[in-house]
């Protein structure tokens, strides 16, 4: 009896949360992304020998993103909070910084048991009006919150309990989630009906105002990292802060004496390449990581 009981689990059905552990895509819109009204081509990696490397490591950059996706990477179920992290890499709304601000971020995540979603927006950037080259990074950014908001059973995570991050240009999802509330385009089906506005924020190194922000009291939690020598941008976080002091607004600001631009989570002997013991500090203190 022992012996057929040991098989009988060993045959047993593998438990849904365990096959998650394997990365799943899916994509944002049911058909085109909003105005979207010509084919770019394929999509480009135009990742280079000779290109930048951040802490001696080349970059992946992808460009000519026109069919826009989350890929959801599931933690140890062993740790698994229930947490969720959309994840939003930066490239100046020209590339997607595809694993320094993308995968390499979820992987952080995961290994404080929080579910990390790497948003594949739209670029470059739609040049039919240059000033709002942000727009189709912002409609993705709230079409990904409605989505996993309305899908959180089926990934496994809390409801209520879905941040987003954004790094550089990619606070500009961030930004339109959390410090908007207008939807920037029509609802599509059953999923735009569910808030697109997260539980928690966290613009690093992404500039000042969003157009049209709306800063009241309702606007989630923001943690925010930008280096004193990062040129204007620490001028505009600094001033976003003191906008979300004046609105009431839970926010945190860390601004470190140097660090430059565009240096994801990967260590160097700078000190702003610590700013990932702070962010889990800020979440524990949110009860972000409790099981």
């Amino acid at each position: 009896m022992k012996r057929l009981l040991l098989i009988a689990i060993i045959w047993a059905p593998v438990p849904a949360v365990c096959r998650a552990a394997k990365p799943i895509t899916w994509n944002l819109w049911p058909g085109k992304a909003p105005g979207e009204v010509k084919e770019l081509g394929p999509e480009v990696d135009t990742t280079t020998p000779a290109g930048r490397l951040v802490a001696g490591r080349r970059v992946i950059r992808l460009t000519n993103v026109s069919i826009p996706n989350i890929t959801i990477f599931r933690p140890d179920p062993a740790i698994d909070t229930g947490t969720s992290v959309i994840i939003a890499p930066g490239g100046g709304h020209s590339i997607l910084a595809y694993d320094l601000e993308g995968t390499e971020v979820a992987g952080w995540f995961n290994s404080i048991g929080v579910t990390g979603i790497v948003l594949k927006y739209r670029v470059p950037g739609r040049a039919r009006n240059p000033r709002k080259s942000w727009l189709a990074a912002a409609q993705d950014g709230q079409r990904a919150v409605s989505l996993v908001r309305a899908r959180a059973k089926e990934i496994g995570i809390n409801p209520n309990k879905i941040g987003i991050i954004g790094f550089s240009a990619g606070g500009t999802p961030v930004k339109y989630t959390a410090l908007t509330a207008k939807r920037l385009y029509d609802p599509v089906d059953k999923y735009d009906a569910v808030s697109f506005k997260p539980d928690f924020a966290a613009p690093i190194y992404s500039g000042g105002f969003p157009e049209g922000a709306e800063l009241t009291g309702d606007c989630p939690p923001v943690f925010m990292v930008i280096a004193h020598d990062d040129k204007d941008r620490s001028i505009g976080m600094a001033e976003l802060y003191i906008a979300l002091k004046k609105a009431g607004v839970s926010a945190e600001l860390h601004i470190y004496e140097s660090g430059g631009h565009g240096y994801g989570l990967r260590k160097t002997d700078l000190p702003v390449t610590s700013w990932p013991d702070r962010m889990e500090e800020w979440m524990r203190r949110f009860k972000l990581l409790e099981r």
